[in-house]
């Protein structure tokens, strides 16, 4: 479990959050690049009330193992999820001046295709699904 400190003051906003668990499969696919080169990541989001947490459930997929590339890769893209739901609390803050907050993110699973998928690909993955949670949420007061 890893805790993120939310670019706010907890106490002087409302937070906008969820109430219940939601279950979540978020899909990127480049454009003109063929059905072949996509990003799938499938998390949950649960409320934590006062905190921000990312937790990885998420293997490395079984046509995966053994693929020494991918088995190096898979740490890095977890930080890579990691680092773009930070992002999007960050960006949600600062650019459209709403405190999201209040919620445990984990990483279930996640689906790749070798040769083809891209670090990149799973951030706009992450993005895109926490903004379809997110986008018509009310904060709390």
């Amino acid at each position: 479990m890893i805790w993120i400190d939310p670019p706010y003051e907890v106490d002087k906003v409302s937070i906008i959050s969820v109430e219940e668990r939601v279950e979540k499969q978020a899909r990127y696919i480049r454009q003109g690049a063929g059905a072949e080169h996509y990003a799938i990541i499938n998390f949950v989001i649960e409320p934590c009330q006062g905190h921000i947490g990312f937790k990885n459930e998420a293997l490395i997929q079984d046509d995966l193992r053994g693929n020494k590339e991918w088995e190096q890769l898979f740490p890095i893209l977890i930080c890579y999820i990691y680092d773009a739901l930070k992002k999007f609390i960050l960006y949600q803050y600062n650019e459209r001046n709403l405190a999201i907050g209040n919620f445990m993110f984990k990483l279930m699973s996640l689906k790749i295709h070798p040769g083809d998928s891209k670090l990149m690909d799973f951030g706009i993955a992450t993005h895109i699904g926490l903004r379809e949670i997110f986008q018509n949420k009310e904060a709390d007061e």
